[in-house]
């Protein structure tokens, strides 16, 4: 059991959260968006991975509630994109969210202050999508 666990986390497509979304700077009808700890990648439907970009080169993602299109900001791109077939927004906000939070929380930064309500309270803001 352990050599078959093993051999499943060695898996490319392991820890990778995928939503099928509508990049606005595409003309194709559906592509993949995947979450993992420390990148985010844009994939076809078939898992081939297209683009990749480091959670720590993000500077900033939001939601535009109205239409539900989230944009995410790196330090020289942009990228804008719609979840598909009933995926909520907040969904994807909340997985980028936690994940930040969790590396966060591994550095000495975070770790230094071991107070549980504040680190509630940044859980909070980063992964509470406020309207």
């Amino acid at each position: 059991k352990l050599r078959y666990l093993k051999a499943w986390q060695s898996l490319p497509e392991y820890g990778i959260s995928t939503f099928v979304v509508k990049f606005n700077d595409s003309n194709k009808k559906e592509e993949l968006f995947g979450i993992s700890s420390n990148r985010l990648l844009r994939m076809t439907m078939t898992g081939e991975t297209i683009k990749t970009w480091w959670i720590s080169r993000m500077r900033s993602w939001n939601i535009n509630w109205q239409n539900k299109l989230l944009n995410i900001e790196f330090d020289g791109e942009t990228i804008e994109f719609l979840p598909l077939y009933d995926t909520d927004s907040k969904c994807i906000h909340e997985f980028i969210g936690a994940y930040i939070f969790l590396a966060m929380r591994s550095t000495a930064k975070l770790s230094d202050n071991d107070d549980p309500l504040k680190q509630e309270t940044l859980f909070q803001q980063l992964t509470a999508a406020y309207i």
